[in-house]
């Protein structure tokens, strides 16, 4: 371990005297507890996705991260989400399934190892639901067990709607430019709200082809 710069650690001890309510300067060659460490791994079921995604074959999906799992139709992304469900509760984790699709059976989750009487079923259409309701869930973790793994899986952004769309008429425009306003701003928010926290969240996509 290196000697310590005085000037950098007294810059250290000032910021964090400044902002009394939480740390935010550190140093990462281990002598601190950063926003940076991954504590945790939930595996995909896959030895060498594992390995490809986070360079240990046990490894997986980084625990306090937001994983995008996108590909084209039907190829297989509700599958790994599934499968990183299975591993959660293997984990004595908290699974939950948020379901924009309405196209998963219990005999699919039951045959990759889910045990679908203790996985939340969640069923939303709109982006600002679905956000609210991991708000929600982030919470209530924080209220009662923060160390007990937490997976959400969100199946699939692609299919999710807004309100505005919603209630618009088939042909107006701007509904992608909607869509993506609430987006960015939901993923800043809860992108800070679960790096700290025991939760691994999940977003499955749809590729698009232009033809």
């Amino acid at each position: 371990m290196s000697v310590k710069d005085e000037l950098a650690s007294s810059l250290a001890d000032n910021l964090n005297k400044q902002f009394k309510d939480t740390k935010v300067a550190y140093f990462l060659d281990g002598s601190d507890t950063t926003p940076t460490d991954i504590k945790d791994f939930v595996s995909t079921g896959s030895t060498l996705l594992n390995l490809a995604i986070s360079n240990k074959p046990n490894g997986g999906i980084a625990v306090g991260r937001i994983t995008e799992i996108n590909g084209l139709e039907s190829s297989g992304k509700s599958l790994i989400g599934a499968h990183i469900l299975a591993e959660t509760q293997r984990k004595e984790g908290v699974a939950v399934y948020m379901d924009t699709e309405t196209s998963v059976s219990r005999e699919f989750l039951e045959a990759i190892g889910i045990d679908v009487g203790n996985m939340l079923y969640i069923h939303l259409e709109t982006i600002e639901d679905i956000f609210e309701a991991i708000e929600k869930i982030v919470v209530k973790i924080r209220e009662s067990d923060r160390d007990r793994l937490v997976t959400i899986l969100v199946d699939s952004l692609a299919a999710a709607t807004t309100k505005v769309e919603l209630e618009a008429d088939f042909d107006k425009d701007g509904w992608a430019t909607s869509k993506a306003i609430i987006l960015s701003k939901a993923m800043r928010k809860i992108t800070q709200m679960i790096g700290r926290q025991k939760i691994a969240l999940i977003f499955t996509n749809q590729l698009r082809q232009k033809l």
